[in-house]
C-alpha cells in the first residue's frame, strides 16, 4: 500500500513537471486591449496574433488609405500629374464636421495633386480626401465612393462598405481588421504611398488662399518628437479616430529580417498616475511589436555551406562518391523556443529515387537532389542539392562497368546460352561426322560383306 502511494506521488510530480515544461514552451498571449487586432507577416502572410479580425469596426481616418490608393493608381495610369493644380470645389466640404481633422483647404483654393496626398495621409485632412475623390471621378464624389467599394471587392474584402472618403462616422461606413490589411497590403506596393506615409513632417508651399502649411504626422510611432510612443522599428501607415471608432492605427515594423503589419482598431485611452492621457492605439501597437520580436526569430534552417551527405557514383576517376550541399538558403520565422531537433528534413536523391546509378562525369553545381524542411506539419521551404565538386570519368572503369552490365543483361544471357548450345551441337556434329568417315568400308570391303551375306543365305 505504501509503495503504491509513493508511485502515485512520483507520477503526479512527473506530470506537474511535464505540464510546466509544455506550458513554458507556449507563446504568451499579449492580450492587446482593442476591439479588433491583426498582426501579420508582410512577406508570408502568416498571422501571429489576431483578435476579432472579421468583426465589423468603424475605420475612421484609416479610410484614407483606400482614398489615396485610388488617387495614386489614377496617377500611375497617367490620368493625373503630381504637379497638376486642383481647385477645391464648393461641394468638397458638404459632409464634413467642424470638429474633424482639417488643413482648412477652402473652396476655390488651388493645390497640387501631390500636396493634397500629403494633406490627406500625413495630416489626415478630411477635405483633402473629398477634393481628391472629386478629381479622380470627374467631379462626382458618389461615383468615387462606388469606386472605393468596387476596389475593396477586387482586393478580396468581404466585410467592408465605404460611405465617404475620409472616415467621419456613418453607420453604413465600416470594415474589418482583415479587410483593412488587404487594402493596406495593396497600397504598400506603391512607392509614392510608402514615401508619403513615412513622412514625419513636411512644408506645403503657399497657395492662392493660404500661406505655407507645416504638416506633422499623426502617427506618433514614427515621430521621434513623441518619445512615449516612438518605436524605432516602425514605419507608416495611418491613424484614425472618432468617438464611435475609438483609436485606430495601421502600421508596419521591421526588425532582424521580420516584416510585420499591425492593425489595431477600437482602442481607447488611459490616464496614468500623473494625469497624462495615453492613446492606446500607439501603446498597444508598440507592445504588440515588442511581443512579436521577442517571441519569433528569423532562423536559418538550411545553409549553402552545409555538407548534407555523400552520394555514391559510378565510373569516377579515383573517387566513388560526391558530397552535396544546398543550392539556396532556407530561412523561416519560428517561435524562439523551437528546437533544431523539431525541424523535420526530407532529403531526396533523384537517381536513388529512380533506382538507377549516378554516373560520372559530374560537374560542380550539378543538381543531384533536393532537401525540404517542415515544422509541425507545415512546409517551410525546399531547395536543390548540388555537387560541391567535379568528378572526371574513368575510361577504364566505364568500359569495365559497361562490359559487366552488358553481361548481366537477361537478353544477353539468353543469347549467350543459345550460342553455347549451338556450339556444343556443332562440336557433336563434327565428332559424329569424323566417326562415320573413320569406319566407312572400301569398295572391296563392300564386296566381302556381300559374299558373306550370300553365303549365309545358301546355308
Amino acid at each position: 500500500m505504501k509503495k503504491s502511494k509513493i508511485f502515485i506521488s512520483l507520477l503526479l510530480i512527473i506530470t506537474v513537471v511535464l505540464s510546466f515544461n509544455l506550458s513554458a514552451r507556449a507563446l504568451t498571449d499579449p492580450d492587446i486591449q482593442a476591439k479588433a487586432v491583426l498582426l501579420i507577416n508582410a512577406d508570408t502572410e502568416e498571422v501571429y496574433y489576431s483578435k476579432n479580425p472579421d468583426e465589423p469596426v468603424y475605420p475612421a481616418s484609416t479610410t484614407k488609405i483606400m482614398t489615396c490608393l485610388l488617387a495614386i493608381e489614377a496617377y500611375e495610369r497617367g490620368e493625373i500629374a503630381l504637379d497638376e493644380p486642383i481647385t477645391a470645389s464648393y461641394t468638397s466640404h458638404n459632409d464634413l464636421t467642424l470638429d474633424g481633422s482639417t488643413q482648412n483647404i477652402i473652396p476655390t483654393e488651388v493645390m497640387p495633386f501631390k500636396d493634397l496626398l500629403y494633406c490627406s495621409l500625413v495630416a489626415s485632412a478630411n477635405e483633402a480626401g473629398n477634393i481628391l475623390g472629386e478629381r479622380v471621378a470627374g467631379g462626382d464624389i458618389y461615383e468615387f465612393i462606388d469606386m472605393m467599394n468596387e476596389r475593396a471587392k477586387e482586393l478580396g474584402c468581404t466585410g467592408t462598405h465605404f460611405a465617404n472618403t475620409h472616415g467621419l462616422h456613418n453607420p453604413n461606413h465600416y470594415t474589418t481588421a482583415r479587410d483593412l490589411y488587404l487594402i493596406t497590403k495593396e497600397a504598400l506596393k506603391h512607392p509614392l504611398f510608402v514615401e508619403i506615409v513615412n513622412t514625419v513632417s513636411i512644408e506645403i508651399p503657399p497657395t492662392n488662399k493660404s500661406g505655407t502649411r507645416y504638416l506633422t504626422t499623426t502617427n506618433h510611432l514614427i515621430s521621434p518628437y513623441r518619445v512615449s510612443y516612438y518605436y524605432p522599428y516602425a514605419s507608416g501607415v495611418k491613424t484614425g479616430h472618432t468617438d464611435e471608432a475609438g483609436r485606430c492605427l495601421v502600421s508596419t515594423a521591421s526588425k532582424d529580417g521580420i516584416n510585420l503589419v499591425a492593425i489595431v482598431m477600437g482602442a481607447s485611452t488611459y490616464t496614468d498616475d500623473e494625469g497624462i492621457v495615453y492613446n492606446m492605439s500607439f501603446t498597444e501597437s508598440k507592445r504588440l511589436y515588442e511581443w512579436a520580436f521577442n517571441s519569433f526569430s528569423n532562423r536559418v534552417l538550411v545553409s549553402t555551406d552545409e555538407l548534407v551527405r555523400e552520394v555514391a557514383i559510378k565510373h569516377g576517376s579515383g573517387v566513388d562518391s560526391i558530397i552535396v550541399r544546398p543550392e539556396e538558403t532556407i530561412t523561416s520565422i519560428l517561435p524562439v523556443d523551437v528546437e533544431d531537433s523539431e525541424i523535420e528534413r526530407e532529403i531526396i536523391i533523384y537517381n536513388e529515387r529512380e533506382g538507377i546509378p549516378l554516373n560520372a562525369p559530374i560537374s560542380a553545381g550539378q543538381v543531384i537532389g533536393e532537401i525540404s524542411v517542415s515544422y509541425n506539419g507545415k512546409h517551410l521551404g525546399t531547395t536543390k542539392l548540388v555537387s560541391i565538386s567535379s568528378v572526371e570519368q574513368s575510361r577504364y572503369e566505364y568500359i569495365k562497368s559497361t562490359v559487366i552490365d552488358t553481361l548481366k543483361n537477361p537478353i544477353i544471357k539468353i543469347i549467350a546460352f543459345v550460342l553455347a548450345i549451338l556450339i556444343v551441337l556443332y562440336i557433336i556434329f563434327l565428332i559424329s561426322g569424323r566417326k562415320r568417315r573413320r569406319y566407312k568400308p572400301s569398295k572391296s570391303g563392300y564386296k566381302n560383306i556381300y559374299r558373306n551375306y550370300v553365303g549365309r543365305r545358301r546355308r
